[in-house]
């Protein structure tokens, strides 16, 4: 999988740093040639406007110094182009110092009144954000919490430097506050905390651009958070030989549903169906079976034994034999809480001979003992939602949601499983570290019975010969694409799960 990585602020900067010091690119140069991108997009959004205005808000650091860069570039190539400058002068970055002093030998404008500042934002029709870049810790106040205001406030169109100010480039967090941009240029690797939420809904369109990093230094710096590409998709999911029929495309079993939930079951198996399972066997308790009959009639049902609606300890022994032919088993969806259903799970965790993806109810079932996942002789996946995982760690939803990345991947090395870490973002993580940050999907799909579809799609790659950790990172991003699909279809709001499994074959149709 040749995925783009995202980085930490940390990295990127010994990334920086050994272009500067291996292959000898000096960083004054890496900053004119960021300052040259960001030059050549405002360029292009300009287009069409008779005497275009642009300003420039700066800071004192290297983010500010691609400012000071671009003021001078879009200067020589006729722009009236203002730097705003509300800070004192001292504490410069070294090359920040040099292009602020180059830029007003060379004539640019710089406004160091807020008063004058104000008026020259509301005119401008590109106000670009050169404040913080991706250093910042701590939370903004007093003179650069106003900066940002008028930013938000009065810029028309809106163009952040490498990550609007005053978001965190490692986790997404606001700081206090942040520039909400139209348009996000970032160097090289894109930043993680432009792809998480909070901070992603203030990035806008996210460009990344070439400033002459080689993909060489990045190699070497061993980065283990990415996030799929079309490309990727396109390899990961197989292409299918002409001569093949449904057993070469894998038999999953779905073990899910109670009587109060069949719909859950339902939804798992259709997502696994439009994903492209040859053969999908529906276990459920015999009062959900006439409902999964209609809804998805090319299922295979197997009827179970159920106590007060749900799964008994002994429906293991109902299903062992036949499980032993499973390429993959998916379990918990809408099973419902009980001690039989915990017994359960439990016993089929131990006993289970293929890879296991475990959601819902399935995760509920062993949430007082996380650690049976240790004992499996094939990789687990688990899918949980904040709320699962927090029962699963012990932590608040609040903690996990500030730190989804290092939340995912800590418990998936911890406890040697692919967890998928369901949010607007969703994280996927592997035992050995590696992190996919799932960057598809769209609100509409906040919506009961999304996350069955998901378990169903993944669980499906999975019988079908992809690796998990693959099958899992694949799996929610066409499963995001659905929802996007849906959205454009139906709008924001009335997409429903349904709907979401239905658009998983066009989905992936844009691949295959």
């Amino acid at each position: 999988m040749n995925n783009m990585k995202a980085v930490t602020a940390e990295q990127m900067k010994k990334i920086d740093i050994a272009t500067s010091e291996q292959i000898g690119i000096p960083s004054i140069v890496l900053m004119e040639n960021a300052a040259r991108e960001v030059c050549d997009v405002c360029l292009r959004e300009l287009e069409g406007i008779e005497e275009p205005k642009v300003v420039i808000f700066a800071g004192k650091g290297n983010n500010g110094g691609d400012g000071f860069a671009l003021a001078r570039q879009l200067h020589d190539r006729g722009v009236d182009c203002k730097i705003v400058f509300l800070f004192d002068t001292s504490k410069f970055s070294q090359d920040a110092e040099i292009n602020y002093n180059i830029a007003i030998k060379c004539g640019v404008p710089v406004i160091s009144g807020f008063t004058e500042a104000v008026i020259e934002t509301g005119r401008a029709d590109i106000v670009v954000d050169a404040v913080f870049g991706t250093g910042i810790s701590r939370k903004i106040e007093g003179m650069y919490a106003e900066v940002i205001e008028m930013i938000n406030t009065y810029a028309k169109k809106g163009i952040s430097i490498d990550i609007p100010s005053g978001v965190n480039s490692d986790d997404g967090m606001i700081m206090g506050t942040a520039v909400e941009a139209d348009i996000t240029v970032t160097f090289a690797l894109p930043k993680i905390g432009l792809l998480l939420y909070p901070g992603a809904s203030c990035c806008g369109d996210i460009k990344i651009a070439n400033i002459s990093i080689q993909p060489s230094t990045i190699d070497e710096m061993n980065i283990k958070t990415a996030f799929l590409d079309k490309k990727d998709v396109y390899n990961i999911i197989p292409k299918r030989q002409k001569r093949t029929n449904k057993g070469d495309y894998g038999r999953l079993f779905v073990i899910a549903g109670s009587k109060d939930m069949t719909g859950a079951l339902a939804l798992c198996c259709k997502g696994a169906f439009r994903s492209g399972a040859g053969l999908v066997y529906a276990c459920t308790v015999r009062s959900g079976i006439s409902v999964v009959q209609q809804l998805v009639p090319e299922a295979v049902v197997t009827p179970l034994s159920e106590y007060e609606g749900m799964v008994r300890y002994e429906c293991y022994d109902e299903i062992k034999d036949k499980i032993q032919r499973a390429s993959a088993i998916a379990v918990g969806p809408g099973l419902g809480m009980s001690d039989d259903v915990s017994e359960f799970v439990k016993k089929l965790i131990y006993e289970a001979d293929t890879t296991l993806v475990i959601d819902a109810d399935g995760l509920n079932a062993i949430a007082d003992d996380p650690s049976i996942l240790l004992g499996l002789k094939y990789t687990p996946v688990i899918t949980p939602h904040p709320g699962e995982m927090s029962r699963l760690t012990g932590l608040s939803v609040r903690e996990i949601l500030e730190d989804t990345v290092n939340v995912a991947r800590d418990f998936a090395v911890k406890y040697n499983c692919v967890t998928v870490l369901k949010d607007a973002r969703s994280v996927i993580a592997a035992p050995d570290g590696r992190v996919v940050i799932n960057i598809t999907g769209n609100p509409s799909m906040s919506t009961g019975g999304s996350g069955d579809v998901l378990t169903g799609v993944i669980s499906s790659f999975i019988a079908q010969g992809i690796e998990p950790f693959f099958a899992a990172a694949v799996g929610a991003y066409i499963h995001g694409l659905s929802g996007d699909i849906s959205k454009e279809k139906l709008g924001t709001y009335g997409v429903m799960a349904w709907d979401i499994a239905e658009n998983v074959a066009e989905a992936i149709k844009r691949f295959r």
